[in-house]
């Protein structure tokens, strides 16, 4: 009976390993910027299925044409014969096998890293380094039309004595030269990130949760410490904020490196469902220590960012949605996504240049901007939210304020026993339940019945253009 029960068990795990689809990323030539990419559905496909790539990120609200560094892409049947795949007639991110009639085995291709930074802005792009490789796993990896849900495995391989780590599976010691791991389909694999190579760091610090800082700076070491107060600081505020966190560990991965055309590169950041990615020059590399003072100026961003993995990555409204998508969407509750997230920060610090800020973007921006209603801003900020930022400052400020006001009328009238956190909670716990977006009709029902306090003239004051 146990031989049989053995054998049950080998066919059962090699069932459940064929059913994945496998990608493979080598960057194994430092001479070119380029990564290979290939992916192997778990079964052949039709000749006529597409190879597909994002054009939306969540978070990015932009149009990010990672199509246009996509070349050499093939085809391949499982007798390994080679068939050209052509782009899409209409200029969608999309591939089709000139020989549709021959099912698909495998797909492949490479991806133009070098173009890729010189073409879009460092914070959207991956990019090659001597020594290094860092990877926005969305800027590489796309999807076989239909197969974006199936099971992944992913092996990744670079140098002898190169590490490889990945936000999706952080490790203290990251493999060398090969890494496998698994993801529970496409969209976990697009959220990631890589850093491949030998000059970059990783530190793990015990917060609520395990945390993981990756650092990488191309004229030096960093110093890591503040970082990781910073980051299990934030843990320890959304846990109280929200009374849970969604995460069994977190990854904070930082990239600093010179723009290739020697402009200043933007301090900028962008959200995973248990990461974030740090962008900048290497201008502002912690070199030493800082005062107690300073963590606590600069650790807004880092509780931003980490709040996202609750709002909006699991909590969120009409066409947002928390992975990546082939056609960007128009979404009107950014300013929920952002201000609200913006004002988690201020409520929990108290500092009042926060509060400046979101008033200064408001009430002192261009007229055309003030001009808008919410709604009508933050379609416009769906594809130009960082393109044009008077838009994205405009549009997360405004959600601010809209949400400090009802926070002080929620202690007004509840004689300080009700306050946003309570909104928060609700609208987390809400999401979780229901397992679906709310509808824009919805949000302002749902923001009344968190605390049973009307909070309807203020939403609808803040809905309004800026007089």
């Amino acid at each position: 009976m146990k031989k049989w029960f053995g054998i049950f068990l080998f066919i059962c795990c090699s069932l459940a390993s064929q059913a994945q689809t496998k990608y493979t990323l080598a960057y194994t030539d430092s001479a070119v910027a380029y990564v290979n990419i290939s992916l192997q559905p778990a079964a052949p496909v039709k000749g006529s299925t597409a190879f597909v790539m994002p054009r939306s990120i969540p978070g990015s609200y932009s149009i990010s044409l990672y199509d246009q560094f996509v070349e050499d892409v093939y085809a391949f049947t499982a007798a390994g014969q080679k068939i050209p795949m052509l782009e899409d007639g209409n200029d969608a991110p999309r591939w089709y096998a000139a020989d549709s009639s021959l099912p698909i085995h495998l797909i492949s291709y490479r991806v133009n890293l070098g173009k890729m930074e010189n073409r879009i802005s460092l914070a959207d792009a991956s990019i090659t380094r001597s020594g290094f490789a860092g990877i926005l796993n969305y800027s590489v990896f796309g999807w076989l039309d239909g197969k974006e849900k199936d099971p992944v495995v992913c092996t990744v391989t670079s140098f002898p004595g190169w590490s490889i780590f990945s936000s999706n599976e952080p490790l203290l010691h990251p493999a060398k030269e090969k890494f496998i791991f698994q993801t529970d389909n496409y969209y976990t694999l697009a959220d990631g990130q890589l850093f491949i190579g030998t000059r970059f760091n990783v530190k793990n610090y015990q917060g609520i949760t395990p945390l993981y800082v990756a650092a990488y700076c191309e004229t030096g070491e960093e110093y890591l410490d503040d970082y990781g107060k910073q980051g299990t600081s934030a843990m320890g505020i959304l846990k109280e904020y929200f009374g849970e966190l969604p995460f069994e560990q977190y990854s904070i991965l930082l990239r600093k490196a010179v723009p290739l055309d020697h402009k200043t590169a933007p301090s900028l950041a962008m959200e995973h469902l248990q990461s974030s990615t740090f962008f900048g020059d290497t201008s502002g590399m912690r070199k030493a220590a800082m005062s107690k003072e300073r963590i606590t100026a600069t650790i807004p961003t880092i509780i931003h960012h980490m709040a996202h993995s609750l709002l909006p990555l699991r909590c969120y409204g009409d066409h947002y949605r928390p992975y990546v998508l082939e056609i960007p969407p128009i979404i009107n509750h950014i300013w929920f996504n952002e201000g609200f997230m913006w004002f988690l920060p201020y409520d929990t610090l108290k500092l009042e240049r926060m509060k400046k800020r979101f008033v200064d973007n408001v009430y002192h921006t261009a007229p055309q901007i003030k001009q808008l209603s919410l709604q009508e801003l933050s379609q416009l900020a769906s594809t130009m939210y960082g393109t044009d930022f008077r838009i994205g400052t405009s549009l997360y400020s405004r959600g601010a304020l809209m949400a400090l006001e009802m926070n002080e009328y929620l202690l007004q009238v509840s004689a300080g026993s009700k306050s946003m956190k309570d909104v928060f909670r609700y609208l987390y716990q809400w999401s979780k339940q229901n397992k679906r977006p709310f509808t824009l009709e919805e949000l302002p029902l749902l923001l009344n019945q968190s605390c049973q306090i009307d909070l309807g003239k203020i939403y609808a004051k803040w809905q309004l253009p800026i007089q």
